[in-house]
């Protein structure tokens, strides 16, 4: 069955997540409808709807006075805080929900890797980004976690904002490949230390 194409709204959003996180738009920089409309060439509406779904996201937010500005990275205190967290969440979703892993589940995040493969070989640092993410989201749905997955995003948006996995590329995939490889035999210890070890 075909996809669906993207609506405006949709591609619009799309466009703006991977400024962010490409570091296009500095931290604190406040992002003007007007300016954007007319630079991406659309009415101001689905700038709006995008400037709303990006905050609930955390990459954004709004101040008095100041509109809609990029929100500043976690301090490395926080950061190390969130880490924590993240790691917390997909262990317990993975030690809770692999025995119940099934062919389709498997096939989810095996497809997730097969793009986190062809972009590292792209290079593309922020489409290498967003792959692993999605990586891991696929791990969350495939074992059963998603009622995790909204709070999840929130934590994984303020990593992004400092995403500094994106040095060696090859490593990156093989870091990733290592979890699938556990994730696949049903390796619930395994596949939680490979986990740790990447979500850094």
């Amino acid at each position: 069955m075909p996809t669906a194409p993207l609506t405006i709204r949709e591609q619009i959003t799309n466009r703006l997540r991977d400024d962010l996180v490409s570091g296009e738009f500095p931290a604190g920089a406040t992002l003007r409808e007007t300016e954007l409309a007319s630079k991406l060439g659309v009415s101001r509406g689905p700038i709006r709807d995008a400037f709303i779904q990006l905050s609930h996201e955390g990459f954004l937010t709004y101040q008095a006075n100041r509109g809609v500005t990029v929100r500043d990275p976690p301090n490395p205190e926080d950061r190390g805080f969130i880490t924590m967290v993240r790691q917390q969440i997909e262990g317990y979703v993975v030690e809770k929900g692999i025995a119940d892993l099934d062919d389709v589940g498997i096939a989810l995040v095996e497809r997730a890797l097969r793009r986190l493969k062809d972009a590292c070989d792209s290079c593309e640092a922020n489409r290498i980004a967003q792959c692993d993410i999605a990586f891991h989201e696929a791990i969350l749905i495939a074992c059963g976690g998603e009622d995790f997955v909204g709070a999840w995003r929130l934590l994984c948006s303020r990593m992004l904002l400092t995403y500094t996995r994106l040095e060696n590329y090859e490593q990156s995939y093989q870091e990733h490949a290592k979890i699938f490889e556990s994730l696949q035999t049903k390796k619930a210890r395994a596949t939680i230390a490979a986990l740790k070890a990447n979500i850094k």
